[in-house]
């Protein structure tokens, strides 16, 4: 976990470091959003916004908090903690860098959507890589056969690409805003899982130390 974590904060810091000092990598990213801005239809941006909403920071807050709820019904109390803790954990963090970096949003003179909040990095693309992979990496821990591994992983990758693709067609991130958000989210899940586990064997050193 803690490689997986180093590696994704020095991809997000690259990325940030691109973008900011490279004048041509901005112009790059400018160009893309403005190449899809200029394809976009009634019907997908029907299609774009409905699967926007299924990688909404707020959405996924709601479904992580019912979840927790649920959880702790089932007297799970521990699951119910690390699913609301990474979830609104990552959100805060999130909020935390887009007011430290201060990047405006895409502007058009017709655009499809518009928000007054900072761009980078993509909170959607945060959010789903989080919400998303805890759900792959759990649904692989307690999976009995091989392909439902591989079903697990292919649909939260799935999913984060496509929330990805919607923000930038949407007209309210660049690529690299989504790039930046899903190392982000890659960073801060496998921090928060290594420091669970890391938290999980102190406890059952200590166990261990008192029987002894």
């Amino acid at each position: 976990m803690w490689v997986v974590f180093g590696v994704a904060s020095c991809i997000f810091m690259a990325i940030s470091l691109a973008f900011a000092l490279n004048g041509k990598a901005s112009a790059i990213d400018a160009g893309l959003e403005t190449w899809m801005h200029l394809r976009a239809t009634p019907p997908l941006t029907d299609i774009m916004a409905a699967i926007s909403f299924l990688g909404a920071p707020t959405s996924l807050t709601i479904v992580a908090l019912v979840g927790g709820a649920v959880l702790l019904w089932l007297r799970r109390s521990g699951e119910a903690a690390v699913l609301a803790a990474v979830v609104i954990g990552g959100n805060l963090l999130n909020v935390a860098l887009k007011h430290l970096i201060q990047r405006g949003r895409p502007v058009f003179d017709d655009p499809i959507f518009s928000l007054p909040t900072y761009s980078f990095p993509s909170g959607h693309a945060m959010a789903t890589t989080v919400f998303y992979g805890l759900l792959a990496i759990h649904a692989s821990r307690i999976a009995r056969h091989r392909h439902s591994v591989y079903l697990a992983v292919g649909t939260a990758m799935a999913m984060i690409v496509l929330v990805c693709a919607s923000r930038i067609y949407l007209g309210l991130h660049y690529l690299s805003d989504v790039m930046a958000g899903v190392s982000e989210g890659v960073a801060w899940l496998a921090l928060s899982l290594g420091a669970l586990q890391y938290v999980r064997r102190g406890s059952a050193g200590a166990g261990v130390d008192a029987d002894g």
